[in-house]
């Protein structure tokens, strides 16, 4: 399938779907009360099947359950991220849990559970992000969102490791969104170190995807376009230049204090297959992510088309309008279109949910 122009994005963000009622109960001020003593009874996970009068597809991971009271904090790695690598996604929720244990508010949290994805290179964040078409650029994407409103982003940022904190450093700057190398220098001037995140197991995916893409493009009758017509990168093509479309995944962290305050966290090194300085739905206000007084999401999947359904706000809609968050991410997640793939995480008030299409490592605490 070939991605559609970049330039859709500024009017993708009108595309969403009509929204359920507006929330209208009042967002507490903001606090840091110490959470209240951790549930630890257990509640088993949800894993029934989508509901017979659910839309769409059936959905190989659905999961959730009720935790009316105390923190949480639930995790994802990517959709398609295999089960075995969720020992991960388990460490960063407990890393956003210790944080709220010691009276740290949601963002926090959230922000801790995102550095630890971000530091493990089986993930395609920070140290594992995914290499670009020409074999050496690396550009990440981040956002977080609080329930009173507050958003901060950067996009195509380079040469950070974690740019979950690039964006936690934009939220307290005049802006919502830095791009590109201004963003890089605002990062650096603000003390993150200069590096190039790059690692052996990005390498390897690099290789496998240039392997794969090549056999693909060579096919007779492909609808993969030539990515070679394109090219827009600096410096010269590489000689075997070719990735494929997919192993663009992203991490994810949303988190609630014991007072029911929310928040929520994105970090992405993007797809290797994209032309220079594409953005997806990461920093895109309402797509990847959203936070409210209902509860908070954070999406993973085919970046166009979650910024066309500005889908994290939708799901956010459901939850405002009284869906629980089990089921909210299960119907979003069966209703996506089917030629791509989409995993959710969600809390709110009453518990916690996780849906993909494909398998995805994810954790949650409790």
């Amino acid at each position: 399938m070939q991605l559609r122009p970049l330039v859709v994005l500024a009017a993708a963000l009108a595309c969403g779907r009509q929204p359920a009622p507006k929330d209208t109960s009042p967002v507490p001020a903001d606090s840091h009360v110490p959470p209240a003593p951790k549930d630890t009874s257990h509640v088993p996970p949800d894993t029934s099947p989508v509901p017979k009068d659910s839309p769409g597809r059936e959905l190989p991971l659905r999961a959730g359950a009720d935790v009316p009271s105390g923190p949480l904090v639930v995790t994802h790695a990517g959709v398609g991220s295999p089960p075995s690598d969720a020992d991960g996604a388990e460490r960063a929720a407990a890393a956003g849990a210790d944080v709220l244990a010691s009276g740290g508010n949601a963002l926090d949290a959230a922000i801790a559970a995102a550095v630890v994805l971000e530091d493990d290179p089986r993930y395609n964040a920070g140290t594992g992000a995914n290499i670009r078409l020409d074999g050496r650029t690396i550009q990440l994407d981040a956002s977080l969102m609080t329930d009173d409103g507050r958003f901060a982003a950067v996009a195509a940022i380079e040469r950070v490791r974690n740019p979950i904190r690039a964006a936690r450093l934009v939220l307290d700057s005049p802006h919502v969104l830095l791009v590109g190398e201004g963003a890089t220098r605002f990062a650096h001037k603000l003390g993150l170190p200069d590096e190039v995140p790059r690692s052996p197991q990005a390498e390897a995916k690099y290789a496998a995807r240039m392997k794969r893409l090549r056999e693909v493009v060579e096919t007779p009758g492909t609808q993969e376009p030539d990515w070679r017509i394109y090219w827009n990168y600096p410096g010269e093509m590489p000689p075997d230049m070719v990735a494929w479309r997919y192993g663009g995944d992203t991490v994810g962290a949303v988190a609630r204090t014991a007072d029911h305050r929310f928040a929520a966290t994105l970090s992405t090194g993007g797809t290797s297959v994209t032309l220079y300085g594409r953005v997806g739905d990461v920093p895109i206000y309402g797509a990847g992510l959203f936070a409210g007084p209902a509860g908070a999401v954070a999406c993973t999947g085919q970046g166009e088309e979650i910024v066309r359904q500005v889908l994290a706000r939708s799901v956010y809609q459901a939850l405002a309008a009284g869906t629980r968050a089990r089921e909210a991410v299960a119907q979003a997640a069966a209703a996506f279109d089917p030629r791509w793939d989409v995993g959710l995480i969600a809390v709110d008030r009453d518990g916690w949910g996780v849906a993909a299409t494909q398998p995805m490592a994810h954790g949650h605490v409790p």
